[in-house]
């Protein structure tokens, strides 16, 4: 049990380390802490004292308390929450279109292709429609000129 919180804040800190796309060198200059002493941290290998997490909080722009497990969730899911309602509308509708539309749809695809700039990957694949028989036509069926 006492590891758990560490670990738990560490996350927390990674997590949003990386959503503001922070190098740990960029990070210990925001924070005025060194690097070292913030990977130790992420990891949960260091308890902090309050004015560390100031720090800490400090150097990524956000409440103290956003870091810390408070209603039963986890900081980690604290902090998804808190920046996905500060998220403009669209960005949040994609997520959830992400979220809930199944990984290997055609849809999704497209989208994480967009995210990852892979126009290639981008364009919806149209599936092969069905004939009179409900049949799909397999691509060595197709004869050329019909």
């Amino acid at each position: 049990m006492g590891d758990a919180l560490p670990k738990e804040v560490g996350r927390a800190i990674r997590v949003l380390r990386l959503l503001h796309g922070l190098s740990y060198a960029e990070f210990a200059e925001k924070a005025h802490l060194s690097a070292t002493y913030l990977r130790q941290v992420e990891r949960g290998e260091r308890d902090l004292g309050l004015g560390a997490l100031a720090l800490i909080a400090q150097g990524l722009n956000c409440d103290a308390r956003l870091l810390l497990p408070g209603d039963g969730r986890s900081p980690v899911s604290a902090v998804v929450a808190d920046r996905f309602d500060r998220a403009p509308e669209a960005l949040q509708e994609a997520l959830l279109f992400l979220l809930i539309e199944p990984a290997d749809s055609p849809k999704t695809q497209a989208v994480l292709a967009l995210i990852h700039d892979d126009p290639e990957r981008a364009r919806p694949r149209s599936r092969p429609r069905p004939d009179e028989r409900g049949s799909v036509p397999s691509s060595s069926s197709r004869r050329p000129g019909r």
